[in-house]
């Protein structure tokens, strides 16, 4: 399945840029090329990736690993943005998808190395947590697209369908995290479970809500195809103000904390699902009081997406539009 969803994302890249390359070769008016003031509406699909403190350590570990690709996961949604000049405009998106890590995608920097030694890859790898979430996220950024400002040089620029730009804004997003239970593959929800004792009185961790907010920066490149169709790659990086998005943070609680502060079924799924090193490489069971994670460093997530948009024709006369230009809009 996931094969499949790669090979269609591969394909309409490579509509996009055949679409864009034969449109190319003829001349339009003005009009077509610069974003009208007012309404654009469209969609974007693209994978997702998790930043905490389940997975690898560096960016380049998490992208290289030989796991990477085993479990894909993607966001996807819809956006309008208004435009009140050729570089400033103002986006609203409202987005859902899953996002996933495990420590895994360190086994390829365990190979040649002893269980016991105390390097970042082994220790992650004895962990042996594995994470996702599910995301509903609505934001509005600011977007400003380069090249498209100054208007005594926008009669040199107006041919130029490809456009870089950039945006950042303010995010809420809604997310359930979910965890696997021992050495298995199956997922449950772990919110409730408080793996860490959050909730659990004085001394513990609080318990953080669900609804969080977040810090969205994206850099794209969008290009115009026609009067009113646009495309684009995007990649948006989200800032995040907590530390549980992948329900791993502060230290290892003991068995009997969770009989004391759960009922029976839940504290016996939380120690399953808490504590994994017993299940995996004859390990022992972690000590409690002991780092799970790093609660220093807040959690983060991103997405690479590919963008449609069509622009809605506005009747308004352009403000930018004089005669210097040598035409005007209708």
């Amino acid at each position: 399945m996931q094969i499949k969803v790669i090979r269609t994302l591969s394909m309409l890249c490579f509509m996009m840029v055949a679409g864009y390359s034969s449109y190319s070769q003829t001349s339009r008016p003005l009009r077509d090329h610069v974003d009208p003031d007012g309404w654009a509406i469209g969609t974007n699909i693209g994978m997702t990736d998790m930043w905490g403190d389940v997975g690898t350590n560096s960016a380049l570990d998490h992208y290289a690993n030989s796991g990477y690709l085993d479990k894909v996961c993607f966001m996807g949604g819809l956006w309008g943005r208004y435009t009140f000049h050729p570089s400033f405009s103002v986006r609203m998106m409202l987005n859902y998808g899953v996002f996933y890590a495990t420590d895994k995608w360190n086994e390829d920097g365990v190979k040649g190395k002893g269980l016991l030694e105390g390097s970042d890859y082994v220790q992650r790898y004895l962990r042996s947590q594995t994470a996702k979430a599910s995301v509903v996220e609505a934001s509005i950024l600011a977007e400003y697209t380069f090249g498209r400002f100054n208007l005594d040089a926008f009669r040199s620029k107006v041919y130029h369908r490809g456009h870089p730009y950039v945006a950042a804004g303010l995010a809420v997003f809604h997310y359930t995290p979910y965890s696997t239970v021992a050495n298995g593959t199956t997922f449950v929800k772990t919110y409730d479970l408080s793996l860490e004792g959050q909730g659990f009185g004085a001394g513990y961790p609080k318990k953080s809500s669900r609804i969080q907010p977040a810090i969205p920066i994206a850099v794209g490149y969008k290009w115009d195809v026609g009067e009113h169709l646009k495309l684009g790659v995007e990649f948006m990086y989200r800032i995040t103000l907590f530390d549980y998005l992948d329900g791993v943070s502060g230290k290892y609680i003991s068995g009997f904390e969770f009989d004391q502060n759960l009922p029976v079924g839940e504290a016996t799924l939380a120690k399953q699902v808490a504590d994994k090193t017993p299940y995996y490489n004859n390990a022992l069971a972690s000590v409690p009081g002991t780092l799970r994670g790093n609660p220093s460093n807040n959690d983060s997530y991103s997405t690479l997406t590919i963008t449609f948009g069509y622009k809605v024709k506005s009747r308004q006369r352009m403000f930018w539009t004089n005669s210097k230009f040598g035409r005007k809009y209708h």
